[in-house]
């Protein structure tokens, strides 16, 4: 891991779910992270992740849109 910290509210792409989250919390002391996902639910601890570059927050953003298509929004 490199010195990068996580901001609050920053997309950050799990890379073992290959699933993206929002962050939420930060462990200074164990450099671990706590997720949600971006449309709000459950949080999780990424064992790996990496800072989501500007086409994973467009993929992310597609995922959203066509989830709200399918409930009719």
């Amino acid at each position: 891991m490199t010195d990068w910290i996580p901001q609050p509210l920053e997309l950050v792409l799990d890379l073992d779910r290959d699933r993206f989250g929002v962050v939420v919390g930060w462990d200074h002391g164990t450099r671990r992270i706590t997720l949600r996902p971006p449309e709000g639910g459950r949080t999780w601890r990424p064992t790996r992740y990496r800072r989501a570059t500007t086409t994973d927050k467009l993929r992310a953003r597609v995922r959203e849109l066509n989830r709200e298509g399918r409930r009719g929004w």
